[in-house]
């Protein structure tokens, strides 16, 4: 059974984890699967964006620890690298990322989730990180990525209190979510998120989301450079002329991304 399914939706790619009676939890394999798959799709400009879901009723419920109680310590850190790399494929990937949670999403799951750009979620999705019942702690960045998006005090509640589970109202109270959703409506509503990127400018888009990335850790000064130069070159694209011709003659651009 393929455990990565990839379809095209006009201009968003819907990649769903394909192993429900795993849970959906990531092998090495199918991190580094989806990895190569988030990378390959940088260049297509007929995708603005892509949605990760899950088949059954998880998400993702972390790294697959059937595989990982066979591994000797550096083959266990290796599948952790494996985690990292892949959060640190959908963060530098010039698409847009949704997450569509349908379900139960833990430890490594979630900083899958944690790591792409916009998270709607079905109103019966459980969030959590059993990490630290476990002898170790979230190992895919959570712990870099979760303070930044809640702040360090609800960060170290989440992880601290591991067996507790926290539902989506939590998680919007939060601001891990866009929104919660009816089940039968999620994808509907991650599609049509996508519908609206396509509006934007993908030149626009890639640039934005990397000075958001970069940009809020880094000193103003810093930080003001960073933007500027990811800022300016766009005032000399095709892309910028177009957006502003359509502008006047009121119609939608058509964007090439040059």
């Amino acid at each position: 059974m393929t455990s990565l399914l990839l379809e095209q939706k006009q201009s968003a790619i819907v990649l769903t984890l394909n192993r429900p009676d795993a849970l959906n939890a990531l092998s090495r394999e199918l991190a580094e699967t989806m990895s190569e798959t988030i990378r390959s799709l940088a260049s297509r400009a007929d995708v603005r964006s892509i949605i990760i879901t899950g088949q059954g009723k998880a998400f993702c419920a972390g790294i697959d620890l059937k595989e990982r109680r066979q591994l000797p310590p550096e083959g266990k850190w290796e599948q952790s690298r494996a985690l990292w790399r892949l959060c640190e494929t959908i963060i530098a990937s010039p698409k847009a990322v949704i997450a569509a949670i349908n379900g139960w999403t833990l430890g490594g799951g979630f900083e899958l989730a944690l790591a792409c750009d916009l998270r709607y979620a079905a109103e019966g999705a459980q969030f959590g990180w059993p990490e630290m019942t476990l002898g170790a702690y979230p190992g895919g960045g959570a712990a870099i990525m979760l303070p930044r998006l809640i702040g360090s005090a609800r960060a170290k509640e989440l992880f601290f209190t591991a067996r507790n589970r926290i539902g989506c109202d939590k998680a919007l109270a939060y601001g891990l979510l866009q929104d919660a959703v009816p089940q039968d409506e999620l994808m509907a509503v991650a599609l049509q998120c996508a519908h609206d990127i396509e509006s934007t400018s993908p030149l626009g888009l890639a640039a934005v989301k990397e000075s958001v990335n970069r940009g809020a850790d880094l000193p103003w000064d810093e930080a003001v450079a960073l933007d500027q130069a990811l800022r300016r070159p766009l005032e000399g694209t095709s892309d910028y002329e177009e957006g502003i011709r359509a502008h006047f003659e009121k119609r939608r651009p058509i964007w090439t991304g040059k």
